[in-house]
């Protein structure tokens, strides 16, 4: 009975201890949930490109966002260029990463009635050539994605992006939220 007694409290501490010591940690991206504007037709702390013969019309939507928001990004590709990443948004504001660190990225899309939808979800570093990109399809109506990562190295400079992969089609983002394991 002591023995058993004794595994259970040891079972208890140790449960107790690595709940403690591991955890998911929301980072700290500004206005990353697409809420803030620049009083200039776009958002604090994103940027767009449309290059390589790529061209896209980004601009703020106040009536079709995300539940529990008031606006969201809208992107509609004309043409995606010479590459399809070439249309894309990025989160200005970088972050620090360690190696084999998990970076779990969610975020609220929908598309248009044109097209499917083909949306690219990407982490890239500083380190040249180094990305790690998952693929979504996105429907009519407003759903919540979420990817994981794990990172190859460590890194001051991670960013987030998304492509958007196919021209003809009208994107909205909004809710982006990163968090990141934490040992």
């Amino acid at each position: 009975m002591k023995c058993s007694m004794l595994t259970s409290v040891f079972l208890f501490l140790s449960i107790l201890f690595l709940s403690h010591h591991t955890k998911a940690q929301a980072l700290d991206l500004k206005n990353s949930n697409l809420e803030k504007t620049n009083g200039k037709g776009g958002f604090f702390w994103w940027s767009h490109q449309a290059k390589g013969k790529g061209a896209a019309i980004f601009s703020i939507e106040k009536i079709d966002v995300a539940e529990n928001s008031s606006k969201s990004l809208r992107c509609e590709v004309q043409s995606l260029g010479e590459k399809p990443w070439f249309v894309s948004t990025a989160f200005n504001s970088v972050f620090e990463i360690q190696a084999n660190e998990e970076i779990t990225v969610s975020f609220a899309a929908k598309r248009g009635s044109e097209g499917t939808g083909k949306m690219g979800l990407v982490f890239q570093s500083s380190k040249k050539g180094s990305f790690q990109n998952k693929q979504f399809y996105l429907s009519e109506d407003w759903s919540v994605f979420t990817h994981t990562f794990t990172m190859d190295h460590a890194n001051k400079k991670g960013q987030l992006k998304f492509w958007y992969l196919e021209a003809g089609t009208i994107y909205f983002l909004d809710e982006v939220s990163v968090q990141k394991e934490t040992f």
